[in-house]
């Protein structure tokens, strides 16, 4: 989560979306008095706060920052859940290798020991979304060249394709290798809303 009093901002930070990599990159840039909860994992340190919920939704924000929630440009980033399940089933396989030991993925997806990444309540009430820009997981390039556009950075192509925080865990290459019919629906089930409102599908 960023609050940039500089660049009148705020970051809303979703799971298994590159959120820590956009916090890498757009670390750089922040003010003195801007706040960052980074992440001790991916190395980025703490701006400001000592808060370590780098995923707080935007009633905590809200509540903590009033008048930033309400003036502020405020954006967070989602992605096709089919393949944010898949990419958070095998980052709970690396980091609670024991907690998660005999689980499969079609247990992780009904919910056995999981946390799954649904983040729609972070940056939307019921069915209104409450930040100003939803940037998709996909089309990341799009979401860079605005913010430089809209706040004078410079992150290029390549700083933004070459920071890869949390590359390299997943084991399959598409996400369709891992689900079944079961899974497909009720992922659909789940993410209802994100796949209303985004238009994303199972492809």
């Amino acid at each position: 989560m960023i609050i940039s009093h500089k660049h009148q901002f705020i970051f809303v930070k979703t799971r298994k979306t590159a959120g820590s990599t956009l916090e890498k990159l757009l670390y750089p840039y922040l003010g003195q008095f801007d706040i960052c909860t980074g992440s001790e994992r991916d190395n980025t340190p703490p701006l400001n706060t000592d808060n370590k919920d780098g995923h707080m939704g935007w009633k905590q924000i809200e509540n903590l920052y009033p008048r930033e929630w309400k003036e502020y440009y405020k954006f967070t980033i989602e992605r096709n859940p089919w393949d944010k399940v898949v990419s958070s089933y095998f980052w709970h396989l690396k980091i609670k290798p024991e907690y998660y030991k005999g689980v499969n993925f079609e247990e992780y997806v009904e919910g056995v020991r999981g946390m799954l990444p649904r983040d729609w309540d972070k940056y939307a009430f019921k069915k209104n979304v409450l930040v100003d820009n939803i940037w998709l997981y996909e089309n990341m390039g799009d979401m860079y060249s605005e913010l430089n556009d809209l706040f004078g950075f410079n992150i290029t192509e390549d700083d933004w394709k070459n920071t890869r925080l949390k590359s390299g865990i997943r084991q399959v290459d598409s996400y369709k290798e891992m689900h079944t019919k079961h899974t497909i629906e009720k992922v659909r089930e789940l993410f209802k809303n994100e796949i209303s409102y985004l238009g994303y599908k199972y492809e």
